[in-house]
């Protein structure tokens, strides 16, 4: 079995980049990257982070280099508004990598644009070119558009991480690197995503400085956390891959993404601990991140990790064909797996409780 490689999220907090560092070679795994968003005047993202200004973006830099771990860069907006592709905005974008690749030395960038990989690709022949999940890859069509485009590596939409078939078929397509998100927790298919990454894109541009969460900040989460209340079987639907199973897509990868730029410090370092150990004894929303973690805290929702092991879910689910109405398996799994009002150590530690 060969080495597991994780790209890690870093939240903008000098201690959580030192928890990180603690397990960055842990059980014959390694953490190849750390990934941040830069300073905002430049380029929103893909989460809405705390204002950050160009040297503290530097010096997060450096220590990560100081530890031998690479650096990802995200500028992966969908949206940067109608003069996103004027030469003045394109001509701003290419200085500020340059400033990035050529100063600071990161090594990598994640982009969803595929006309902005090509443009980064003809600029940087060097730089490494991530084709984010947000370019919502799930087909082999796209998946070769992007990389006609200059991807190296490709982050396909969560949906598809189940189907290890289609997966194969991409990397066999494109010779380029397979990175699976992990833990991102979203719905499946998802009918709200492109409108709540269109808003996170203009939001991440201009983050409320005054302290205060706007009604509108929150309209997505609560929606999505209203309908894996409703119906918990989403919880299962949802394209998670569990630690123990990220072995089970050797033939296909072994570097994984890590969600959890908006996560807490105790969260992140859970996360990154479980899938390094390819094993987590626990509640499994806690290692996930967005709207999965969400409803965990929110409504104390339960799914023990280990009882997935038993009845062979990973197997029933890398052989379903997605069409749910034809099939109530996970609406059953839930019934028996799913508790509500569990309140656990670690959702303690995340709230700041003693």
């Amino acid at each position: 079995m060969g080495q597991l490689e994780f790209s890690v999220p870093y939240n903008n907090d000098p201690d959580t980049l030192a928890e990180i560092f603690r397990f960055k070679s842990h059980n014959g795994n390694r953490i190849r990257e750390v990934y941040l968003s830069g300073p905002q005047e430049y380029s929103g993202s893909g989460r809405i982070t705390p204002e950050l200004d160009f040297s503290t973006f530097a010096g997060a830099v450096e220590k990560i280099h100081d530890e031998g771990i690479r650096v990802n860069l995200l500028i992966n907006s969908i949206c940067e508004g109608s003069d996103w592709y004027s030469p003045e905005v394109l001509k701003s974008t290419m200085n500020y990598l340059t400033r990035i690749h050529e100063d600071l030395g990161v090594e990598a960038v994640t982009i969803a644009n595929p006309l902005y990989i090509r443009e980064v690709r003809r600029r940087f022949p060097n730089l490494e070119i991530c084709a984010s999940v947000l370019g919502d890859i799930d087909c082999v069509q796209k998946a070769v558009i992007f990389r006609k485009a200059g991807a190296d590596a490709i982050t396909p939409d969560v949906d598809i991480n189940r189907d290890l078939a289609l997966l194969k078929r991409i990397k066999e397509a494109t010779h380029a690197e397979i990175k699976l998100m992990v833990n991102e927790g979203c719905l499946f298919r998802c009918a709200f995503r492109k409108f709540h990454f269109n808003y996170i894109s203009h939001k991440s541009r201009k983050p409320d400085t005054a302290g205060g969460v706007k009604a509108e900040d929150n309209v997505f989460s609560l929606n999505c956390i209203q309908q894996s209340k409703s119906d918990p079987s989403q919880l299962l639907k949802s394209g998670w891959i569990r630690p123990e199973d990220a072995s089970k897509y050797a033939e296909i990868t072994g570097y994984f993404k890590l969600v959890g730029r908006t996560s807490s410090k105790s969260m992140i370092a859970r996360s990154l601990e479980a899938y390094l150990n390819e094993s987590w004894d626990g509640d499994l929303l806690e290692l996930m991140a967005g709207n999965l973690y969400s409803v965990g805290m929110s409504h104390l929702m339960h799914l023990d990790n280990k009882s997935l092991d038993a009845i062979g879910f990973f197997k029933k689910v890398a052989s379903c064909n997605k069409e749910c109405g034809e099939c109530n398996y996970c609406n059953e799994l839930a019934a028996k797996l799913i508790h509500r009002g569990v309140f656990t150590p670690a959702k303690i530690r995340d709230l700041g409780l003693k």
